[in-house]
């Protein structure tokens, strides 16, 4: 059986690697949170896109003014591929990636609630092991008084 310091190490080594994995999921979290964002912004824009006048990024912050005289979409699908769909085709296919990075986020959330746990579990372990670590120390120091 291992000794207390050896299993007090590996609880240690055990809730660094769980603060490191939580670290991971709050960033993969917050990125994927910052592309629903986008996303919602992208569906707007094309939910709001007609024939009339519009202003048109040109790059570095300046903007023209213009008339947009198609209204099919180019969605990016991967791999600097783009699709060209149909306004209402690129609206569908803007709200279903969405929901996924929606349900991406709570899976995220699942995750992270699963981590906390066992980061709280491991905490309490070695609080209690410290503990017994300490009142151990205390009745050695006791015993030695008696007998000096």
């Amino acid at each position: 059986m291992a000794s207390a310091e050896e299993m007090q190490m590996q609880l240690g080594y055990e809730l660094a690697v769980y603060r490191e994995q939580v670290a991971m999921i709050k960033r993969e979290t917050e990125r994927v949170s910052l592309t629903t964002i986008d996303l919602a912004n992208a569906l707007r824009t094309v939910e709001n896109l007609s024939a009339e006048s519009a202003l048109i990024p040109i790059g570095g912050g300046a903007m023209v003014r213009g008339t947009i005289a198609q209204t099919r979409i180019l969605i990016p699908i991967g791999a600097e591929y783009m699709l060209e769909m149909e306004k209402g085709d690129a609206e569908n296919e803007l709200r279903r990636r969405i929901e996924a990075t929606k349900k991406a986020v709570e899976k995220l959330n699942e995750e992270f609630n699963r981590i906390a746990s066992k980061l709280r579990e491991i905490a309490g372990q070695i609080q209690q092991m410290q503990t017994q670590t300490q009142l151990s120390d205390k009745v050695e120091g006791n015993i030695r008084e008696d007998y000096i």
